[in-house]
């Protein structure tokens, strides 16, 4: 198996464990759904993953440190759920990523590790409780086009690093 797409088809209970040994999986799309619980470590384990799509669910918890091991990942979408804590530093280890959707969650920080991320195109974080400065990291995003910062509980002044973004289209970080 190396596409499993279940968008969209009102699946509840939590996601398996078992996902995890699936171990030729490229793709893994259970966005817009009922799904509740945490999302598993296991998951950590798909090397060959290059889309994680888990948005719009009502997951829960922090979101595990090991999806940093997911070399091969392109897409991170978790936003819309109830996902809590920090952003794993690990995440910061995805050098392919190119998108990463953690907005309407309960996050609180946003780890400077997230500047090493050179491919990253969009990165939405809005709509959080994330608290703290803003990382000067986050200029050395040299593709980014989209950062979405927007209705959190951020402080201190935009670091003049993102003024360096030269691709950067839009850039929100209003009622901090």
């Amino acid at each position: 198996l190396t596409y499993l797409f279940l968008r969209d088809n009102q699946l509840s209970g939590s996601i398996p464990s078992e996902l995890g040994s699936l171990s030729q999986l490229t793709e893994l799309n259970l966005l817009g759904n009922q799904l509740s619980g945490s999302i598993p470590s296991e998951l950590g384990n798909l090397s060959q993953l290059t889309e994680l799509q888990l948005s719009g669910n009502q997951l829960s918890g922090s979101i595990p440190s090991e999806l940093g091991n997911l070399s091969q990942l392109t897409e991170l979408q978790l936003s819309d759920n109830q996902l809590s804590g920090s952003i794993p530093s690990a995440l910061g280890n995805l050098s392919l990523l190119t998108r990463l959707d953690l907005e309407f969650n309960q996050l609180n920080s946003i780890p400077s590790e997230l500047g090493n991320l050179s491919q990253l195109g969009l990165l939405y974080l809005h709509e959080n409780q994330l608290s703290g400065p803003i990382p000067n990291e986050l200029g050395n995003l040299d593709q980014l086009r989209y950062l979405h910062l927007y209705n959190n509980q951020l402080s201190g002044s935009i670091p003049s690093e993102l003024g360096y973004l030269s691709k950067l289209k839009s850039l929100r970080v209003s009622n901090n």
